[in-house]
């Protein structure tokens, strides 16, 4: 009876977290495919959105928005301070994804736009800082990934032009892997493997 329990009890966590991973890697997937195609497009300076942009802002937005529950998920596995830097990072990458969407449905950038862009962009960043620095303390995620959580926003925003998204998709593609695989093997151990089930208990419904 007790096994049952337990098993009953480990299978909800298992499964968000691969929930969580599968849409780290779709978001990936969509912030991969922007860069690609921003990579090879060339910029009329036309501030009308085109139908290549419609396209770019749909996968960014969609890309933002599928990372959130893996920003949540590496939080909660990683201490107060990491709890503190995937809140304020979501927070940040919810408000681009609205500011880029309403863009979208517009044509062109609302004159709210860059109030909106600035704090929305500020709180990405500093979130992932923390969110590293968390990460990178506890082992929730390998080291050299943890460090790589900051270069999302910098390849995302500052480099998005030569298609850093490219390689803000991989990162988040490789983050999502490890989501996946955290219920049967901790991304730097067993016992981060425990943290990220436990973190992704109530994520999702």
């Amino acid at each position: 009876m007790s096994g049952t329990t337990t098993t009953a009890s480990t299978a909800g966590p298992r499964a968000n977290a691969r929930l969580a991973g599968y849409a780290a890697v779709a978001g990936g997937v969509a912030s991969a495919v922007a860069g690609a195609i921003q990579a090879v497009r060339t910029d009329d300076g036309n501030p009308i959105v085109g139908t290549s942009e419609h396209v770019l802002l749909a996968l960014t937005a969609a890309a933002l928005v599928l990372w959130v529950p893996g920003y949540l998920a590496l939080g909660r596995a990683s201490g107060k301070l990491g709890r503190t830097g995937g809140v304020v990072a979501v927070a940040g990458a919810v408000l681009l994804a609205f500011g880029m969407t309403s863009t979208n449905l517009h044509d062109e950038d609302y004159s709210w736009f860059p109030i909106v862009a600035a704090p929305a962009n500020l709180a990405w960043l500093v979130g992932s800082i923390l969110l590293a620095v968390a990460t990178f303390r506890t082992r929730t995620l390998p080291r050299p990934l943890a460090l790589a959580l900051p270069l999302v926003w910098l390849t995302f925003i500052i480099l998005s032009q030569l298609g850093g998204n490219l390689v803000a998709g991989v990162i988040w593609a490789v983050i999502g892997w490890v989501l996946t695989t955290g219920d049967r093997q901790g991304p730097a151990g067993t016992a981060s493997g425990a943290r990220l089930d436990r973190a992704t208990d109530t994520l999702l419904p």
